[in-house]
């Protein structure tokens, strides 16, 4: 689908959350737009790649999708930190951040001959889009997203985490003598039923709980990831 079609299904879905009334309307716009909207970002981030390699030397670079990253918050932000050895050496323009209300696209350009990306959907709650930004650090990304509501705690990052920690919270109470055997069929139950995203986050959440148990924390501190 073109992107100026996108851009206008986009903006039809902003006037009529306007103008809707019930939350279950509202919750439906609303996941119309944030689909609509990353269709954009893909489409405008593979034609940037092709207006790149089209312009510059035949050699082939590939888009390497970043999963791992740390996160921290304070009353008006909560910000995420990506590694990236070298990154302080790339031009401005050449790191780029793309906001929505939920989400947030990290994109970097000719690193060391590759191209970096990294996305996350379903914030678990609203970002002030005008007010985010990002900084270029010492072999470091820092991105701060602007928080709508100010002072409230994010225990979580997304809205799937959210999800994930309630399924392991009420799986728990089920299967109390067996905690370990329930936060695995949890993870299996979420991670068979969902899409790419869903798996790289879960598949990184089991990976941090693990490396926490071995140095005897409790694995029920997966939900703060």
């Amino acid at each position: 689908m073109p992107v100026e079609q996108l851009k206008a299904e986009v903006a039809e879905c902003i006037a009529l959350l306007e103008l809707a009334k019930t939350a279950r309307v509202k919750g439906a716009l609303t996941q119309a737009k944030a689909e609509a909207e990353r269709e954009i970002i893909n489409l405008e981030i593979k034609a940037r790649l092709a207006a790149e390699r089209k312009a510059g030397p035949e050699t082939k670079r590939y888009l390497h999708e970043l999963t791992d990253y740390g996160w921290d918050q304070s009353a008006k932000f909560v910000k995420l930190f990506i590694t990236l050895p070298g990154v302080q050496n790339c031009a401005e323009e050449a790191v780029t951040v793309h906001y929505t209300e939920n989400s947030m696209q990290l994109y970097v350009s000719d690193l060391n001959g590759k191209d970096f990306g990294l996305t996350v959907n379903n914030l678990l709650y609203a970002i002030d889009v005008e007010k985010s930004y990002r900084k270029l650090k010492t072999d470091m990304v820092a991105i701060y997203l602007k928080k709508v509501e100010e002072d409230k705690s994010w225990d979580v990052l997304t809205s799937i985490q959210k999800r994930l920690k309630q399924k392991q919270d009420s799986e728990l109470s089920k299967d109390s003598e067996n905690p370990e055997g329930a936060l695995v069929n949890i993870m299996k139950k979420m991670y068979n039923s969902g899409d790419s995203k869903t798996k790289q986050m879960i598949a990184k959440a089991w990976t941090e709980s693990q490396d926490k148990a071995r140095f005897g924390m409790d694995s029920s501190s997966l939900g703060d990831l």
